[in-house]
């Protein structure tokens, strides 16, 4: 008690004390009775409650009077009562099918046979650079490093260092497994 007689009543705790009064907790109760200012409070909240009910009726329509909205101007089903915006779109819209429709977008015989004549030769170079590319993969940049360009070793130095299988002569036992020299 002596908390709410130092701390006074917040909002929520007055409007429950003007809606709710039969069930405001008996402290909050007593301070109301007590306090000067909170009852203050609490008369003026019902008054603006009080007025706020009476300007509500008064310009509230009376549930017998029909309401009538203002209505425009009915609209004519005309073409032209659709806006400018829809009517451009739409003209626009019919311009471009009858010029899609005629020979204009349409390239000639002489263009289209150009454009296969070039496709032609960008793939004859396209088959020469592969060419190129069957023989010696490797840029002429990497070809020092390889030393495949400018060989020493010869086909006749690599069949005397790895002479071919094809000219030995082995004995063959098919008792046993491998074959030895003789």
């Amino acid at each position: 008690m002596s908390e709410l007689k130092n701390n006074h009543l917040d909002d929520d705790q007055l409007l429950w004390a003007v809606v709710e009064e039969a069930e405001l907790p008996a402290s909050v109760g007593e301070h109301l009775s007590a306090c000067s200012q909170c009852f203050a409070r609490k008369e003026r909240l019902e008054q603006k409650l009080a007025r706020l009910g009476q300007k509500a009726k008064i310009f509230a329509p009376s549930p017998g009077k029909k309401v009538s909205l203002s209505v425009d101007e009915a609209r004519s089903p005309h073409w032209w009562s659709w806006g400018w915006r829809t009517a451009l779109a739409v003209s626009l819209a019919v311009i471009f099918i009858a010029l899609w429709s005629s020979n204009i977008f349409i390239p000639s015989t002489d263009t289209v046979i150009t454009r296969l004549n070039q496709e032609i030769l960008e793939d004859e170079r396209f088959m020469a650079e592969i060419s190129l590319l069957e023989e010696n993969a490797l840029p002429s940049l990497f070809e020092d490093i390889s030393q495949e360009g400018n060989s020493v070793f010869d086909e006749e130095f690599m069949e005397f260092v790895v002479p071919s299988v094809e000219d030995e002569i082995r004995s063959h036992n098919p008792t046993k497994r491998g074959a030895a020299l003789c």
